[in-house]
């Protein structure tokens, strides 16, 4: 019974090692195939994250926009000069420039036409100050204008014309005969007005993207109402107005019939005395 039961012992304790040792050898297994799917979980999500970041980096990198911003303002004044002064102030303290300044003037009309050209970025402030001042803004227009394709274009038509000049340029040295030589300075002077046309259409893009374009009308408001009936005295000016140009007309017309005159004031003054020496002959 003694041995019996010393088997039994034997025999479980012979099981329970077998069962840990087949336990060792399937785990094993199991952690390694683990540490490969961890592996490919990694390797995903790191190209899922490469994937974002390049989704991401256009927007990081994306072109500024290129604007081209213009307006127009009339503007009603009461003193023109005055006026004119404050736009000067204006214009000087924006850092702008006037790159048309006219004047015109009438018996009914005065007022000033301005192209301005005012920094981009100083643009919204100008215009702000316009509309603080005395002055009655009577019309205003704002434009804006998006260039970005068309600036980006050249950019990159620059860029590409300039690579394809160097390469030219490389071959000159390289030309196995005049034909060749002959072709390839053909090709590079092409190149070159090309490139300079480019760069002269870039650069007037450039300026217009840089400062922007306001047309101003400065008007005077009282001679602007000749034919209104805004009141007595209105009319009354209005008349006297009409008199006096009435009177220029006459006068320049007797002026113009001076020889006319002459002759009647001659015919006048012969029938008068021929009468007179006919009365004492009498």
């Amino acid at each position: 019974m003694n041995i019996t039961l010393f088997s039994s012992l034997l025999l479980g304790l012979t099981l329970f090692w077998s069962c840990g040792q087949g336990n060792k050898e399937i785990s094993a297994p199991l952690d390694a195939k683990t540490a490969e799917m961890a592996n490919d979980a990694s390797a995903a999500l790191q190209s899922e994250s490469d994937l974002q970041s390049n989704k991401t980096e256009p927007e990081k990198t994306a072109l500024e926009k290129k604007i081209i911003r213009t307006g127009n303002i009339s503007v009603e004044s009461k003193d023109l000069k005055k006026s004119k002064t404050n736009f000067d102030v204006l214009v000087k303290k924006a850092g702008g420039y006037y790159e048309k300044e006219t004047t015109s003037s009438g018996s009914t009309y005065t007022n000033y036409n301005l192209t301005i050209r005012i920094p981009s970025l100083q643009f919204v402030n100008f215009l702000e100050e316009i509309e603080k001042g005395k002055d009655k803004i009577t019309e205003k227009s704002i434009q804006a204008q998006d260039v970005s394709l068309q600036y980006y274009d050249l950019e990159s038509r620059l860029k590409s014309k300039r690579t394809y000049l160097e390469r030219y340029q490389k071959m000159v040295a390289t030309a196995k005969s005049v034909k060749d030589l002959l072709e390839i300075e053909e090709q590079i002077r092409q190149l070159q007005e090309e490139i300079e046309s480019t760069e002269s259409t870039l650069r007037a893009v450039k300026d217009q993207i840089s400062y922007s374009t306001i047309q101003v009308n400065i008007y005077n408001s009282d001679t602007l109402m000749p034919h209104s009936d805004s009141g007595f005295w209105m009319k009354v000016k209005e008349a006297l107005d009409f008199g006096w140009e009435l009177i220029e007309h006459i006068i320049i017309g007797l002026v113009g019939i001076w020889p006319i005159l002459l002759l009647i004031t001659g015919g006048i003054f012969t029938w008068r005395r021929f009468r007179k020496n006919r009365k004492a002959k009498q």
